[in-house]
């Protein structure tokens, strides 16, 4: 009976904490809805495919006179003290594609790619010197038509990544960098532009680089997937007045 008026006490007292644990960020990461543990739960990821594989990209589609060619990006899920990010690299200026542009890892298929799985992770292997054993794929989504190309992202969980020991193979890459989901899903960070074919395309501000064409747009899908109960972005389209 003690015990139990004990309990009755203890459930009627507000919680306490001392001032050292807001200090120390502890209360942060108890409370925090970011926590990497809880969307790397196999629940949790196959719930995130599920949701990405579901989704369908809204893009202008002229009509081909012959097969598109094929491509895959990885999407780097890594960890990032006890939160999630993605890894994002800047072309660099000697490419032929996407120049200058923030994007994913990625490439054309090649005949030796048994997978566009497969391509994702040669890609990113020797862009970043990230091995494929170091690389978890979850799964990957629907294609996005670029410029004649049908572009598939693949979702795949690196873990922590320390920037300075990446091998950047810099005739590719000028630079890799981590936006922490967190920050991505903020959105005093999140702008769109609306382009007059039809559609609006995100923009992720006040990283290391600005985020945006079919990077970002894959980037809003995927968060829209990992995270529905904290990603709210929203993409608009407002029709033109007619004269």
């Amino acid at each position: 009976m003690a015990f139990l008026a004990r309990l009755n006490v203890l459930l009627s007292e507000p919680l306490t904490l001392p001032v050292d644990t807001f200090k120390s960020g502890l209360c942060i990461k108890l409370f925090s809805s970011f926590s990497a543990d809880g969307f790397l739960k196999e629940e949790s990821k196959k719930a995130c495919v599920d949701r990405f594989q579901k989704i369908s990209h809204v893009f202008p589609r002229p009509p081909a006179d012959k097969p598109l060619q094929k491509a895959a990006v990885l999407v780097p899920i890594c960890k990032l003290e006890d939160e999630l990010a993605l890894l994002y690299t800047l072309r660099a200026i000697g490419v032929n594609r996407h120049r200058g542009q923030v994007s994913f890892p990625g490439g054309m298929f090649d005949e030796s790619d048994h997978s566009l799985e497969q391509t994702a992770v040669r890609e990113t292997n020797e862009e970043l010197g990230i091995s494929k054993d170091q690389i978890e794929i979850w799964g990957k989504g629907n294609t996005f038509d670029v410029r004649g190309i049908e572009v598939t992202p693949v979702l795949g969980y690196v873990g922590a990544v320390d920037l300075d020991k990446l091998s950047v193979n810099k005739s590719e890459v000028e630079l890799a960098f981590l936006v922490s989901v967190r920050h991505l899903c903020d959105p005093v960070n999140f702008r769109y532009t609306q382009f007059k074919d039809g559609y609006s395309s995100p923009v992720y501000l006040k990283a290391k680089c600005r985020i945006w064409g079919i990077t970002g747009m894959i980037t809003h899908f995927f968060l829209k997937a990992l995270c529905p109960e904290q990603y709210k972005n929203s993409l608009y389209f407002l029709k033109p007045i007619q004269r």
